[in-house]
């Protein structure tokens, strides 16, 4: 341990960043805290710490992998890089050159190994092309940011300005952490980081696995813990990008609120451990920490006096934790090629609650594969699973899915699809389904969006058009799809609710929101139909009439027939009609 100046720290070193690290995370907030730590160095005019860096390298002449710190360090690199950049003598633009970024005879100072290393150097060298992750998305944009912070300086304070900050930056202090032994590095980052800023429970069941190959098994995992949880998260770093992008969008994934620490509690409660010697995990409403404190820390504790079982079950819990992720990103993929999984996930909204059992499901090779009794198969089983229980009866019985889920490794295609079923008979049955569907509101339901492209589907086949392909529907829900009022939820004073067969406004209010009185329509056309009337509506031919829905332009089409009136009548017709339809195409 020992604290240098950061010319001292990069001087005879090579720094890498391990490809099993995280991908960058730094946004432009975390930059501008870099630049006001110089910032305020300059205004001190002496040293600054600017952090602990914690290292492993093996020997002397190994390159030094950077366990902890590689964020402010890849940072500073691209500011030190962009600084360097503008210094227009050319001795000591050299001179920095030589220090920083690339010496003449060990080259690259500082490396992001894996599929980011390409990426970072031409990043550097103004190269870079399109971003293929988020993390490259985050480079892309601090080094963005980086670029245009210095071009400011250097206008408002010219050359000098530059020399003073690269001068500064020079004899700013860190705290150097070095252990040849990477996985006493990586326990040393977690002990550290402990005391500090919380860590994510990944980085922690890591760090623990870590510990525990290192002092129980002579470090025999080490290398292939790192790599196999660096998978991971490479695999969720992608389930965030493809899950946030436009028109495919999953609201699940996409909240900011969704992380690593999620998988890994699905994780646990698919993973069956009792064939490795250990009790498997019985709580379904557990948390990360219930993972990490009432399964991990108690079965590691209990192995390690078995090099031979502790060592099985290490392999087995990693290999499955990566495996599982990988399955996750898989499936998310697939709602980019096929449209039931794109209705599934994008359109539907697939409820997290069946993430543990669809997940394992895929890793069987069972969600393709229908039982005898069904000809359905077993994820458009939970499909119905999912729209008629956690949709449209808005419940979540959690103890049950568990249950299913716990007993795949004793199960058959069979028996979960008899679940399944059996889940949706005792949650949801048909006449139970039939009557929400007619008597209820639906208009803020889960499920409404789903149920009306399925009406959309029907009515594109009565009048000889195809179905909406994956691309019409991706073209759709980036354009916009909202759920549309025929007759108006907020009608302004002229709108007479007697006018269109409601006996009174109460009447009105409760069947406003009913199924029937709801479309699927573009954004635009949603908006531009404000409050007009459902005449102006079905007859203006930039309204209804200009939607490429064909249950929108049918239902302007019925209205154009003379004496027909979007009215109460038609109104309660149409919701039983849908239900008629849904319950038709959702069967028990």
């Amino acid at each position: 341990m020992s604290t240098k100046t950061i010319e001292n720290f990069f001087t005879g070193k090579t720094l890498v960043i391990p490809s099993y690290q995280r991908d960058y995370a730094w946004r432009e907030r975390n930059v501008d805290d870099l630049f006001a730590d110089i910032e305020e160095a300059l205004e001190a005019g002496g040293g600054h710490y600017l952090g602990t860096f914690i290292l492993s390298q093996t020997d002397r002449s190994a390159p030094v992998h950077v366990v902890d710190g590689q964020q402010r360090l890849t940072t500073l690199t691209m500011l030190l890089d962009a600084l360097i950049a503008v210094v227009q003598d050319p001795d000591i633009q050299q001179h920095y050159r030589n220090v920083f970024i690339r010496h003449p005879v060990s080259g690259f100072k500082f490396r992001v190994l894996g599929e980011n290393e390409v990426f970072f150097r031409q990043l550097l060298d103004g190269q870079a092309g399109q971003a293929h992750s988020d993390g490259q998305e985050r480079l892309q944009a601090a080094h963005r940011w980086i670029r245009q912070r210095v071009h400011a300086l250097a206008q408002s304070g010219g050359q000098e300005a530059i020399t003073r900050w690269l001068q500064c930056i020079s004899q700013m202090e860190v705290l150097e952490f070095i252990e040849p032994n990477e996985g006493k590095a990586i326990r040393m980052f977690q002990s550290v980081n402990d005391r500090g800023v919380p860590l994510a429970r990944m980085d922690i069941v890591k760090s623990l696995l870590v510990y525990y190959s290192n002092r129980y098994l002579d470090a025999q995992l080490d290398e292939h813990i790192a790599q196999q949880f660096g998978r991971a998260f490479r695999s969720f770093s992608r389930i965030k990008r493809l899950g946030g992008e436009l028109g495919y969008k999953i609201r699940q994934i996409d909240r900011d609120a969704f992380r690593e620490d999620d998988v890994l509690r699905y994780h646990y409660l698919a993973f069956d451990a009792s064939g490795l010697g250990v009790p498997s995990g019985g709580d379904y409403s557990a948390t990360s920490d219930t993972v990490l404190e009432t399964f991990l820390k108690p079965a590691l504790t209990t192995l390690r006096a078995d090099k031979a079982r502790l060592e099985a079950f290490i392999r087995a819990y990693t290999d499955d934790l990566t495996d599982f992720f990988g399955a996750l990103e898989q499936l998310v993929e697939q709602s980019r090629q096929d449209v039931n999984a794109y209705l599934l996930w994008v359109v539907q909204d697939l409820s997290a609650t069946l993430y543990p059992l669809i997940i394992r499901l895929h890793l069987k090779g069972w969600t393709g594969l229908a039982s005898e009794r069904d000809a359905r198969s077993l994820v458009e089983l939970l499909a119905l699973v999912d729209l008629r229980v956690f949709k449209l009866r808005g419940t979540n019985p959690q103890a049950d899915i568990f249950r299913i889920t716990r007993e795949l490794g004793s199960s058959t295609v069979e028996s979960v699809a008899r679940d399944l079923l059996a889940f949706c008979e005792r949650f949801m049955p048909d006449q139970l389904m039939r009557s929400r569907l007619v008597d209820e509101d639906m208009y803020r339901n889960p499920a409404v969006q789903r149920l009306l492209l399925q009406i959309e589907q029907d009515d594109r086949a009565a009048v000889g058009e195809g179905p909406l392909d994956l691309a019409a529907l991706v073209a759709l829900v980036s354009d916009g799809l909202t759920v549309e009022h025929v007759l108006p939820q907020d009608p302004d004073n002229s709108f007479s609710v007697v006018g269109y067969g409601f006996p009174d406004a109460t009447d009105y209010d409760l069947l406003k929101h009913r199924l029937g009185n709801l479309l699927l329509l573009e954004g635009r056309i949603n908006s531009a139909c404000n409050n007009r009337t459902v005449e102006a509506k079905v007859t203006e031919p930039n309204l209804y009439r200009g939607s490429m829905l064909c249950s929108v332009r049918g239902v302007a089409a019925k209205c154009a027939n003379p004496n027909t009136r979007f009215d109460r009548s038609m109104l309660v017709e149409r919701s039983t009609d849908i239900a008629a339809v849904v319950a038709g195409r959702w069967p028990v």
